[in-house]
This record gives C-alpha cells, sequence and structure tokens, in this order.
C-alpha cells in the first residue's frame, strides 16, 4: 500500500533528494500522526576519512519525522556510536542534534535544500570529530528537560521548601523560605558532588532509575545518598527545626519527598582542569521512609535499624529536573559580565527618578552593598520617571527602594541593600549615623540634585571617603557627573565652581541649566515639578551606573557632561580634569581660589609688563561654611587703562559680561571683587589699592557680601578679603 506524503515540506525534501543525489528515498512508513509523514532516507554517499574518528557509514539510513512549524525530528540507526550532539532518548532511540539554537532563530532561513545539507554535514564532521568545535561550551552530561528546580536559599540543612509553578513549558519548583510555613512544601534535599569527569562532549542517556544514575559514574554514590537521607532523620533531635519542618510529626518525616542535587564537574581533556560545573536534580518516586526500607532500614520505637542487605533502592524511579541558578549577587554580576568579586559598601543620598534608576541597575548586576538615604515619598507624578510602582505610593523611598531590591535578590549575605534612612542627612538624630556609615564606604553617591545635600556631604558628612555627584540639568538633556579625586583634596564644592565656569565658557552650553516647561502637582508654589523624558532619565541612568564602576580604576577628580542632541538622538561628552583650589585664610573665611585661574592671572601678568593690567573676579558665597570661591576672571575691560605704576579698570560691556555670567549659571557665579598686577614680587596693598578695596566692600555690602581682592606679583598671589 502506497502511502501518500501529507507535508509540503516532506515532498520538498524528496524533491532535493532527486535534484542534488545527496541521497534518496527508501520508503515513506505509516505513523499514528495524521499531521506527520515519516519518511526513511539514505544519506550519502558520504566523504568519509579512511581512518573516521567515529564509525559513520558512506551510506547512512535515518528516519526523518516531519510535523508542521517545526524542526524535523532526525533518527539515526539503533547502533550508531555515541558521539557529540547526538541525543539518547529514554528508550535508547538516537537523534541528530543539527542546530545550537531554537527553530525559531532559523525558520526564516530554513528550506529542504539546507535541511539535508546540514545532514550531511553533521555526519561528515562527527566522521572527523570536528562536530564540537574547540571554542564551544562543553555539552551537559545530561539531556535538558522542561521541568525547573530553582535553589534560592543556602540554609546549611538538608531540607528546603518549595512551591510549585505551572507554566506553559513545563512546571517550575520554586524554592522559598524554610521559616515560612504558610507557603510550599517540605522536602529533603541531597547534595551530591562528582569529582572531574572527562567528557567527550556526549550526552549520556538520562537515568530513569536511582541504580542508573549511579551507574552513569566511575565513582558510586548510592552510599552517599543513603548516608546522607540516614542523617535527615536525626532532625528529631532538634526540636525547635522538627517542630518548624514537621510539627514533631513522626509520619510527616516519614512522607517527606527527596531531590538529589547532583553537581558534575566537566573537563575537556583528562589533564585538564574541570572548567564547567553542570547540575541535575532528581526527584526520587519515594518518600524517606520508603526509600530507607529499600535499602534495608526499619522503623522501631522511632530509631532507624538496619535489617537486611536489600537493593530494591536501585529500582527506584527518577524524575529529572533542570536546576537554575537563584538570582544572587555573585549571578548577577556574571550575567552583567562585571568582573569584581568584592562587595564593596556605597551609599546614595536621594532616591528619585535617577537616583532610583541608578540604584535599580547596579541592584540587578548585584554590584555593591548599599545605604539609602532620602526622606521623601512616592507621589502619582513621580511614577512618571521613578522605577517604583504605584503601590508605593505614600511609602518612603529609601525604604521602599530597600524593599524592591529584596523582591529582586532575595537570599543574599549581606543584601544588597543594607540599611535605608527616611531621613534627610540634616537630621541631627542620624548624623553620627551617617558618618559612621560613611566612613566604612568605598564611595558615596550623591543623586539628591541638591547644592545644599552635595555642599553638606562635602563638608560635614565625609571625611575621607570620596564622593560622587550624578544629576541632570533642568530640561533633562545632560547628565553631570562631578567625580573627587582618590584622596579628597579635589572636593566637590570646588568641582561644582568648576562646571559652573565651563557652563560660562562654552558656546554650546550657555542655554544648559535653562527650561521653561514645568507643571505644578500641588498647591504649594514650591511643588514644581520639571517635565522631561523618561527616555533620557533611562539613558542617563545607565551611564551613570557605569560610571560609578569605572571609579574603582581611576582615582583622578573628572567633571563630565553628556548631551543628547534631541534631533539626532546622538550624546556628546564634554570633559574636564578637576582642579586644584589653593585654599587662603582670613579670619574665618577661606577663600579658594582654582590654580588654573592663578596660572592665567600670572600669564596676563607676563604679557601686559612693563604695564600693569587687571580685571574682575568671578565666583560665589557660601555663607553657610564662610568660603569664598574664585574661579574665573573678566581680564582687563576694553575702556581700562594700564600704566607701568598704575591699573584703572573700565567699564564698557563689563555690566552685561556679569549678567549674562549670572543668568546662564542661574546665580551661581556672580561678581566676588577685582584683581590686578604688579610690576614687581611685591604684593602689598599700597594707598589706592586700600581705596579700590573700599569700594568693593562698599559694593559688595549691598549684597551682603564681602570684598575680594586680588594682588599678582612676579611669584606669588596675595588675597585680600574684608567683610
Amino acid at each position: 500500500m502506497k502511502i501518500e506524503l501529507k507535508n509540503l515540506f516532506s515532498k520538498n525534501i524528496v524533491q532535493v533528494l532527486e535534484n542534488t543525489g545527496l541521497g534518496k528515498l527508501v520508503s515513506v512508513d505509516a505513523i499514528d500522526d495524521d499531521k506527520q509523514d515519516c519518511l526513511v532516507v539514505d544519506i550519502g554517499p558520504l566523504q568519509i576519512p579512511q581512518f573516521p574518528v567515529f564509525e559513520v557509514k558512506k551510506i547512512e539510513q535515518v528516519t526523518i519525522i516531519v510535523s508542521d512549524n517545526t524542526l524535523p525530528e532526525v533518527l539515526c540507526r539503533k547502533d550508531f556510536p555515541v558521539v557529540p550532539h547526538l541525543n539518547v532518548k529514554s528508550d535508547g532511540v538516537k537523534s541528530l542534534c543539527l542546530f545550537d539554537v531554537p527553530f525559531r532563530e532559523i525558520e526564516y532561513m530554513f528550506n529542504a535544500s539546507m535541511f539535508i545539507r546540514r545532514i550531511v554535514y553533521w555526519f561528515e564532521k562527527t566522521a572527523r570529530g570536528e562536530l564540537h568545535q574547540p571554542d564551544q561550551p562543553l555539552e551537559p552530561f545530561f539531556p535538558y528537560v522542561n521541568d525547573y528546580i530553582i535553589m534560592a536559599y543556602s540554609n546549611g540543612i538538608p531540607f528546603f521548601r518549595y512551591k510549585k509553578i505551572k507554566t506553559s513549558n513545563g512546571d517550575i519548583f520554586f524554592e522559598t523560605p524554610l521559616e515560612d510555613t504558610t507557603v510550599g512544601n517540605v522536602a529533603i534535599r541531597l547534595d551530591i558532588s562528582i569529582s572531574k569527569v572527562y567528557t567527550e562532549n556526549i550526552i549520556n542517556k538520562m537515568p530513569e532509575t536511582l541504580g542508573d544514575l549511579d551507574s552513569a559514574f566511575d565513582e558510586k554514590i548510592v552510599d552517599k545518598i543513603i548516608e546522607t537521607a540516614l542523617l535527615t532523620w536525626e532532625v528529631k533531635r532538634d526540636q525547635k527545626l522538627y517542630k518548624l519542618l514537621f510539627n514533631q510529626s513522626e509520619r510527616a518525616l516519614k512522607k517527606c519527598p527527596i531531590f538529589l542535587v547532583v553537581e558534575i564537574s566537566l573537563s575537556r581533556d583528562k589533564e585538564s582542569k574541570p572548567e564547567q560545573w553542570t547540575t541535575k536534580i532528581f526527584k526520587l518516586d519515594s518518600s524517606l521512609l520508603s526509600f530507607l526500607l529499600s535499602c534495608g532500614y526499619s522503623v522501631k520505637n522511632g530509631k532507624l535499624v538496619k535489617i537486611n542487605q536489600s537493593g530494591e533502592y536501585e529500582r527506584i524511579k527518577l524524575m529529572p529536573f533542570e536546576a537554575l541558578l537563584n538570582f544572587n549577587k555573585k549571578y548577577a554580576r556574571r550575567l552583567n559580565n562585571i568582573s569584581t568579586k568584592e562587595d564593596k559598601k556605597f551609599v546614595q543620598i536621594g532616591l528619585g527618578s535617577l537616583g532610583s534608576q541608578i540604584a535599580n541597575n547596579c541592584i540587578r548586576e548585584g554590584y555593591g552593598i548599599w545605604t539609602f538615604i532620602d526622606p521623601d515619598c512616592i507621589l502619582p507624578h513621580n511614577l512618571a520617571r521613578h522605577c517604583l510602582f504605584a503601590q508605593n505610593i505614600g511609602e518612603n523611598k529609601a525604604l521602599a527602594m530597600k524593599a524592591f531590591s529584596e523582591a529582586i535578590i532575595m537570599s543574599d549575605n549581606p543584601p544588597c541593600v543594607e540599611k535605608a534612612y527616611n531621613t534627610n542627612i540634616f537630621s541631627t538624630e542620624h548624623i553620627q549615623s551617617f558618618i559612621l556609615d560613611i566612613s566604612s564606604s568605598t564611595l558615596v553617591v550623591d543623586t539628591s540634585a541638591s547644592i545644599a545635600v552635595s555642599r553638606f556631604l562635602c563638608h560635614i558628612l565625609s571625611s575621607s571617603t570620596r564622593c560622587v555627584s550624578l544629576f541632570m540639568n533642568p530640561s533633562g538633556t545632560a547628565l553631570i557627573m562631578l567625580a573627587e579625586n582618590a584622596d579628597r583634596t579635589i572636593k566637590l564644592d570646588t568641582l561644582e565652581m568648576q562646571y559652573y565656569s565651563l557652563l560660562t565658557n562654552s558656546s554650546d552650553l550657555t542655554q544648559h541649566l535653562k527650561n521653561e516647561k514645568h507643571i505644578v502637582y500641588s498647591s504649594s508654589c514650591r511643588n514644581a515639578s520639571l517635565t522631561y523624558s523618561q527616555d533620557n532619565v533611562s539613558i542617563f541612568s545607565g551611564i551613570g551606573s557605569k560610571e560609578i564602576k569605572k571609579l574603582e580604576n581611576t582615582d583622578k577628580a573628572t567633571i563630565k557632561i553628556w548631551t543628547i542632541d534631541e534631533n539626532d538622538t546622538s550624546i556628546h561628552l564634554k570633559y574636564a580634569k578637576g582642579c586644584i583650589f589653593n585654599n587662603y585664610k582670613h579670619k574665618d573665611w577661606q577663600i579658594k581660589v582654582a590654580y588654573m585661574l592663578e596660572e592665567h592671572l600670572h600669564q596676563m601678568r607676563i604679557q601686559k609688563i612693563p604695564h600693569e593690567t587687571g580685571g574682575v573676579l568671578i565666583g560665589s558665597f557660601d555663607y553657610k561654611q564662610k568660603i569664598c570661591y574664585i574661579v574665573d576672571s573678566i581680564d582687563s575691560i576694553e575702556d581700562s587703562e594700564e600704566y607701568p605704576c598704575a591699573f584703572v579698570r573700565g567699564s564698557k560691556g563689563l555690566s552685561k559680561k556679569l549678567n549674562d555670567i549670572s543668568e546662564i549659571t542661574i546665580d551661581n557665579l556672580t561678581y566676588i571683587g577685582e584683581w590686578h598686577s604688579h610690576p614687581n614680587d611685591n604684593t602689598n596693598q599700597s594707598t589706592d589699592d586700600k581705596k579700590l578695596m573700599e569700594s568693593i566692600v562698599d559694593y559688595n555690602r549691598t549684597k551682603s557680601s564681602p570684598g575680594c581682592m586680588i594682588i599678582v606679583g612676579e611669584t606669588h598671589i596675595s588675597v585680600y578679603l574684608n567683610e
């Protein structure tokens, strides 16, 4: 009786065989499925070497099972040798593993010609021992299965609790906390470690019984299993644990199921160290009592007694599971290709839009042990750019982010987020705790976008711990990073001043701090939320978390500004090295002058010799810390008068320049005072200089600010400040 082909792909296979000569159809066999075809095909003649590595014939007969919308299955002869990339089923049937990717990934390029040529390729490469390439990962020791067990907790005892989750692709058994008696069932976990196994990249037949599993390895493992199973009976001695697990019920202990966690270390050859570990989990079709009885034990008066040498255990059926790693910090770092192994401590201040997403990145990467500080709670408008959820509305951001981290990485010690403070850093109640946490950390990450917070961190909270500040500009088009150097000789406050100077001296950054778009989210005029794209926050949070890790490998102070071009979504980076500021004292005031500015003033003096020259000093005052910052200058105005022994500063266009600086930096840089040079190295104030100083002080008094003067000599400068 002639059997008609039902699938178009089957007909295409026959056509390819006729057209290419790569084989011939032997028969079409009947199959108990009206949607499948069964083709028996001779593949060949194949190009086989005279002395093949594996015994492959010049003509190999295969059976091809064709179904719709899936990769056809190719079965080889029963006596075909066990070789790499060969699937061995439980009934001994062998099938070719033709591709190392799912069928969906190659479906767009898949046709009958490609399929037949792949079979030819498989046989010819197998004959030469070349099918498994040297740079390919080793094959697993046992075949893959669709059911999983996720082992989440390492509790040091041979028990675990699990719940079953059904999925469309199979069952997942997920380990739950042992102490949570409301969820899951208790089971026995017996860990078996197999010493180094030399693998020939052959996938071994899946064991169906405990005897099969014992025979799969050179070393016998059943004795280890029995020994460990006997120890589980001793849980009765620990009254607290016995009550937690079994409510002190011997019957419940007897009925407890057993899982074998078998870890196999694989090496590519006999001389190599293990390069891969594969774990398979097997559930015994037996309770603890049934297993012990099959091993020749009996229970008398609550105690185990050996009564015979029974080998019945060998026939106990096994159910295999894939072992999935729980998502812990170590695994997270591996998946994110982060090489660091040390769990360094970090403090993060501010868990808003940018801060929460930077924190989210570091949590999912398993990077660091974090302390979070933020006084604010989640409000509805935050959800536009925050990584938390609607159910977190009303919760404190720091505490909610700690809970968020525990929902992602649940079973690590120490945890990913160690502490969370729901208060601001100015809290007198917590300040000593903050100082202690910061002093024991590697880095403080300030994502508060608050100058007050940054200054307080810089001057009060951090003594020796390096700080980095990350914030976005008001329009959300740029990310700014101010990173101190490792020894903190360049701190956040002077980096902030240098950042403002960078804005005033870069024509492309004059609009950097402007944003007219904002919405008011309550009746308070202070509660204005800026409007900008979540896309940008997402992009910048990735850059920010990367930069935090890069700071491990550099001790230099830096300023970086990443700006998104909204037209083509390209990102432009502006970079500047952190500048040292020299410190001068006047009573209870500090005057910090940028070293680069001092160098510039000296150069201006040299250029104008034999005449004196000068200009206006640009900087900022911190009235809380009593610091005067001097970061820039406006040199010799157009209508200035320069003489060998005098300098009269002009005023043409000065007012506009000062207004521009104030506008660009939103009043963070302003007029500080005046500077001028002397023709020699004498930088003492002359009579005229003292009169000028009085006028500077009078002018700045209208702004409740001190007046400042710098006199530049041949080798040094003198800084004068008067309130």
